[in-house]
């Protein structure tokens, strides 16, 4: 399924792996996490077996008939991938941690999203920044972006420390995606997002209680 979120593309796929529930039991059997990232994400990462990398991609580019949004093009891993699990209580969250993010400005990658868990926890929504008008984000625009949201958040203090999953003054909520076991997204990395977590989560102990997804970025070029 495709959706039109703005003027960012959306694939929505069912049924990623042929035994999901053999892929959330080696998900949640990974070693230890990585150590902090500097992209404040708000729970653990572990990295993905080498062998993912390629295996997602080859899937990918095998529903190219299927999709006009990957028609024509070749997906090419980025090598950058993570099983995630968020765990961090909202109230411990930093500033930075309770706004929309974006990954990249290049036009090229896009970020996949596989969901893991079976239900209790939200999926993903994209956002508009209010006052400049932006969804995506291009290197001219980052900058307007950011001086624009330094402004509007010049008092860290002030920013309500809650999980993100709805708009508000600073940014409108444009869709929602619903998640569902074994689903994939799959969107441009320049889109505004965040995880639908409730505002209030009182954190997760790890893999095996919390909202586990795998994420990783690939780029689209043309075939």
């Amino acid at each position: 399924m495709e959706i039109a979120v703005g003027a960012a593309p959306l694939l929505v796929v069912d049924g990623v792996f042929a035994d999901p529930a053999a892929a959330r039991s080696e998900a949640r059997s990974l070693p230890a996490p990585l150590p902090h990232q500097d992209d404040f994400y708000p729970g653990l990462r572990f990295p993905l077996p080498d062998d993912f990398h390629q295996a997602f991609v080859d899937w990918l580019n095998g529903l190219s008939a299927k999709s006009s949004l990957l028609a024509g093009k070749r997906a090419v891993s980025e090598r950058n991938g993570y099983v995630s699990v968020v765990t961090k209580p909202a109230a411990e969250l930093l500033p930075i941690q309770t706004l929309p993010h974006f990954d990249t400005t290049d036009d090229q990658i896009f970020a996949a999203v596989i969901y893991l868990f079976e239900a209790g926890f939200g999926g993903t929504s994209f956002y508009r920044h209010r006052s400049t008008g932006l969804q995506c984000l291009t290197p001219r625009s980052e900058s307007l972006y950011r001086a624009a949201l330094r402004r509007e958040v010049a008092d860290p203090s002030a920013v309500p420390r809650r999980y993100r999953n709805g708009g508000d003054a600073l940014f409108d909520r444009i869709h929602r995606q619903e998640p569902r076991f074994n689903r994939m997204i799959l969107y441009p990395g320049q889109a505004l997002h965040a995880g639908d977590i409730d505002p209030g989560f009182a954190g997760a102990a790890g893999l095996a209680d919390g909202r586990l997804t795998i994420a990783a970025l690939c780029r689209l070029i043309p075939r």
